[in-house]
């Protein structure tokens, strides 16, 4: 019995891609500007990579997480906003909490601590508004060494000309607003260390400061608008130059849809986002250069037919590789979707969008894109002649 092989495409397709040209590029006009106004009033969901916060992961000492229950109590703490989801397996859990500003609520959650770790009647206040300074009061008085250890307990380290000479029973930490709320990140870590502490371990934190996150930022828009710029060039030098302008209008309009996506579905963008949004531009531009193959060669090798009729037979003739190509990875895709859990799930949900946007720009935005820039398959008949007649 002979095996006949399988087919996603019947042979000789003739779909009219090129005759949907026209709502084609007034649908995808239409969502760029909506993503475009989604991200400038709604804006991305910024993860702590760039907008700067603390992260936490725990894990349950006996049995699973129990999102509902440690979002109560750690919402409870006062450290503002907070979100938590699985991370890995269900014992595990990712506590991600907002970018502490150092106000009185981080003093307040300082005093919690320190009569938690230290004993009652600890008092923690702010000191003058002009500075970031903050004011221990112990409820006895205490050598230099002992204040040492005390303030230790909330995160701060005394330096030697701060510390109390003789005993007293107050002391005073110098620091400026900036310091005081680099500092409000450690008391948040702690206040959550000391409320779940009885159920869950503490496995890591990470934080991430205002000023690392603007230079993530500015290193990731850099990084972007680097690749799209080698991608460009490379496509308008092996390419003419309605090819390179096609291939770039594509892609900015695969990576702008992206960003709509990221906000419709409020969806972390950390640098793991932006890792997807930059292999979507290599994946859409990979697409794009195998039906530009096609385009170049028919129009050598077909002298007489028209552009449209050209654009769509050379679509038609590259549609079963390009379906088995993308399906491929759709599938792999969906794969992580389904079963990488939140670490990843960003990346896959981009990925999986750019897999679809990247195929139907490759018809309908690049290609259509060559009708309107009024590419003639004659310049390169005349340079098929001039060749030939350079040979004889």
């Amino acid at each position: 019995m002979l095996w006949k092989p399988l087919h996603l495409v019947p042979a000789g397709t003739k779909f009219d891609f090129l005759g949907k040209r026209r709502f084609a590029l007034i649908a995808s006009t239409a969502v760029n500007i909506i993503s475009l106004l989604a991200v400038f009033f709604i804006g991305l969901n910024f993860g702590i990579d760039f907008k700067g916060g603390i992260a936490i992961q725990v894990r349950a000492k006996e049995g699973p997480a129990h999102l509902d229950n440690l979002r109560s109590v750690v919402g409870g703490l006062g450290v503002g906003e907070v979100s938590l989801q699985e991370f890995g397996d269900p014992t595990t859990a990712l506590i991600r909490i907002q970018r502490q500003d150092g106000g009185p609520q981080c003093v307040a959650g300082a005093q919690r601590i320190m009569q938690s770790r230290a004993g009652e009647g600890w008092q923690v206040k702010p000191g003058a508004p002009e500075t970031g300074d903050v004011e221990f009061t112990a409820p006895r008085p205490l050598d230099g060494a002992n204040w040492r250890d005390a303030v230790s307990r909330v995160g701060l380290t005394i330096l030697d000309r701060q510390l109390p000479r003789g005993n007293t029973p107050t002391a005073k930490v110098e620091m400026t607003h900036e310091q005081r709320a680099e500092w409000c990140q450690q008391v948040a870590i702690k206040l959550v260390e000391d409320a779940i502490e009885a159920k869950y371990d503490l496995r890591g934190t990470e934080s991430v400061g205002p000023k690392i996150g603007d230079e993530l930022m500015h290193g990731g828009i850099l990084a972007a608008l680097a690749t799209m710029a080698a991608i460009v060039i490379y496509v308008w030098i092996r390419y003419e130059w309605q090819f390179g302008v096609g291939a770039l209008i594509a892609m900015l309009h695969d990576l702008i849809s992206t960003l709509g996506i990221f906000v419709l579905f409020q969806l972390d963008f950390s640098l793991t986002a932006l890792a997807a949004v930059l292999t979507i531009a290599g994946y859409s531009i990979n697409d794009k250069v195998v039906i530009f193959d096609r385009v170049r060669e028919n129009m050598r090798r077909y002298k007489k037919m028209g552009l449209i009729e050209l654009l769509n037979f050379s679509i038609n003739e590259a549609l079963a590789r390009t379906l088995m190509t993308s399906v491929t990875v759709f599938v792999a895709v969906l794969s992580l979707v389904l079963f990488a859990g939140p670490v990843l799930y960003s990346f896959s949900v981009a990925m999986l969008w750019g897999i679809v946007v990247g195929t139907y720009s490759s018809i309908w935005i690049a290609c259509a894109g060559l009708v309107y820039m009024n590419l003639r398959p004659e310049q390169f008949r005349h340079e098929d002649e001039k060749a030939e007649k350079a040979k004889a």
